[in-house]
């Protein structure tokens, strides 16, 4: 293979592949704002300025094809003279709200004008301002913040497959804006928050909730669809307050959707049971403990007993939901349910050409691996435990099928509960670990971000409990 020198470390690499894409496959750091390596090249901010021996001008390393036998400087005097350059440009018209803009501690600009820009300014005239227009109910826009990398134009152009952004007029009043004012219609407005490298375009769902610095990651996988994209966690103290994108190339990139940044909205809503729950006699919902709870599930759960498991659970919960009721609940009848009309892995198809899937939970495929299969509303039953992790669909219908007692068991909201006798609160994907199986067939893990909210507990527990 060619290689080439890159701060006097010599490197192989692709024909046609550019010096900033080699840099990074070896931990060589170059900044950037325009570059993405899943866009269009455009070479316009020029932060990625580097020295290239028997060149005599600087070059940007985006637009750069490596060479056999080239030698690159990165952090030359000449790069270093460049780059403030750059950034003494770039902040020209930048508000430099720092303190009140909801990017800092995770901008780009921020780190980049810290490393490379100098630390005061010689601008003293006017700085231009903008009105914005309403982008609709994911991201919200500050033009004013705007270095014109145009990231989001390409976006929309190359990975949403339509044209929402483009930029007008020239020069100094250059705007980056939707065509027509309207608002974003794409399915996954959010990224265009985390391509932005600046505080222009930000989630109107996260803004003023948190500072960046104070949120704990954890990674995991998002639980929206059966394409099990991989996330960051974002919580603190027991609470969520986003979901972030986390590269793999094999699943998602580095995308997701807007329905699966935004699915933790449930763990920590006010509607969610969190505490055992036992309807009485005159019908109305009584908050009890564990123990009197559990006592009353098992005393219910009797006959020929329907069990649904909710595709939204993982791996470890299916089998041992599976060895409980082969132990403990003798000839009941098991299956899955949680999207309507995907009895079968086979019912899930590809619901648009990013990301999306038609399944709305993430462990169908998992559960038909470990023998599963899916509930056809058919059959007449004594009573009916339904284990749910928070995703998978609700069953309205269940009373034409079951004669007694219908008992949940996991993540339920209060509305939805009316025809359930006991109410055994679970953990939902952010409070526990475990496996899915995507509908590549990858197994991934889940990793458990936050403390279970309030008195929820894991299916283990409720199974110890019932013995």
């Amino acid at each position: 293979m060619p290689k080439c020198i890159i701060d006097g470390k010599e490197l192989e690499f692709k024909p046609g592949e550019m010096v900033i894409q080699v840099a990074d496959r070896n931990g060589i750091d170059i900044p950037r704002f325009c570059y993405h390596p899943a866009l269009a090249v455009v070479a316009q901010c020029r932060m990625c300025a580097v020295e290239v021996e028997k060149m005599p001008k600087i070059q940007t390393a985006c637009s750069l094809p490596a060479g056999d036998g080239m030698i690159v400087h990165t952090n030359s005097d000449k790069v270093k003279k460049t780059r403030a350059s750059v950034m003494e440009f770039t902040l020209i018209n930048h508000p430099l709200d720092c303190p009140i803009c909801d990017e800092a501690g995770e901008c780009t600009l921020q780190d980049y004008s810290f490393a490379h820009g100098a630390p005061d300014s010689r601008y003293e005239e006017h700085r231009r301002t903008f009105i914005d227009l309403d982008m609709g109910p994911v991201i919200k826009k500050n033009m004013n913040r705007c270095i014109h990398c145009t990231r989001c134009i390409r976006f929309c152009d190359e990975v949403g497959g339509f044209r929402e952004m483009v930029a007008l007029k020239r020069g100094n009043s250059t705007e980056i804006t939707t065509v027509d004012g309207k608002p974003l219609e794409t399915e996954y407005a959010g990224n265009l928050a985390d391509i932005c490298p600046t505080g222009s375009l930000t989630l109107v769902d996260f803004r003023f909730k948190k500072r960046a610095w104070y949120l704990a990651k954890t990674k995991s996988v998002c639980e929206g669809c059966a394409q099990g994209c991989n996330i960051d966690v974002n919580s603190e103290n027991g609470v969520v307050f986003r979901h972030l994108p986390r590269e793999n190339m094999e699943i998602n990139k580095w995308w997701i959707c807007d329905e699966g940044r935004f699915s933790f909205k449930y763990v920590n809503a006010e509607a969610r049971v969190t505490e055992p729950t036992v309807r009485t006699a005159d019908k109305k919902l009584d908050f009890t403990d564990w123990k009197s709870a559990v006592a009353e599930a098992k005393a219910k759960a009797t006959g020929k007993v329907l069990v649904l498991i909710g595709s939204d659970l993982t791996l470890e919960e299916i089998r041992a939901i599976q060895a409980f009721a082969k132990d403990k609940l003798k000839d009941a009848a098991l299956f899955h349910f949680g999207t309507p009309g995907h009895l079968k892995a086979s019912d899930d198809k590809a619901e648009d050409k990013i990301l999306r899937r038609t399944s709305k939970t993430s462990n169908l495929h998992g559960a038909e691996k470990l023998g599963l299969k899916g509930w056809d509303g058919q059959g007449k039953y004594d009573s009916a435990l339904v284990f749910r992790g928070g995703r998978a669909m609700m069953l309205t219908d269940l009373r034409k099928n079951v004669g007694g007692a219908i008992i949940g068991v996991g993540v339920f909201e209060t509305a939805a509960i009316d025809s359930y006798e006991v109410v055994l609160p679970g953990l939902s994907y952010t409070e526990k670990s475990g496996t899915i199986v995507n509908w590549q067939g990858k197994e991934q893990k889940l990793n458990k971000a936050i403390e279970p909210v309030g008195q929820s507990r894991s299916v283990a527990d409720v199974f110890a409990l019932w013995s």
